[in-house]
């Protein structure tokens, strides 16, 4: 039987393995920031599609109406962009990661992967093209890269 302790202990000294739990912990502080930053949005926008928040949150006399405030869609792309890329991230960097990866590799990856995610989102709220395009194209090399890999690494 596998003393599990040890293992996770050891696994928490892998550098890859740590560059991945940062990595990961800030993407998951970014997409609650993004979410935070939609609701933000709404509430100073008005934006509401549902009576209840409306009712709730709004100021005296807010009414839901059935489209969107335009700040409000944009912060809704932002966050389903994020949940688009970032858990297939999640999953490829950890497969990375047990697949060998070194940490140089990982860290280059993952950190690249990371920064290129946050520039995203400003980009994205600030309407700047064509980084945003580059952002996510750094981001799917990261994602290749990483696909490459870990094909090399488990053949």
């Amino acid at each position: 039987m596998v003393n599990t302790r040890f293992a996770m202990e050891e696994f928490a000294q892998n550098p890859a393995f740590r560059s991945y739990a940062l990595c990961s912990s800030l993407l998951v502080l970014k997409m609650i920031a993004s979410a935070v930053w939609t609701g933000s949005r709404r509430q100073s926008t008005q934006g509401y599609v549902s009576p209840e928040d409306a009712r709730v949150f709004g100021r005296a006399g807010a009414s839901a109406g059935e489209v969107e405030r335009p700040e409000v869609a944009r912060a809704l792309r932002i966050q389903r962009n994020d949940l688009e890329n970032i858990p297939a991230f999640f999953a490829i960097g950890l497969i990375y990661v047990l697949s060998g990866a070194s940490a140089f590799g990982a860290a280059v990856y993952f950190w690249t992967f990371t920064a290129a995610r946050l520039v995203h989102t400003v980009v994205y709220m600030r309407g700047m093209q064509p980084w945003r395009a580059i952002c996510y194209g750094i981001c799917v090399a990261c994602m290749l890269g990483m696909v490459v890999q870990i094909a090399i690494n488990v053949s």
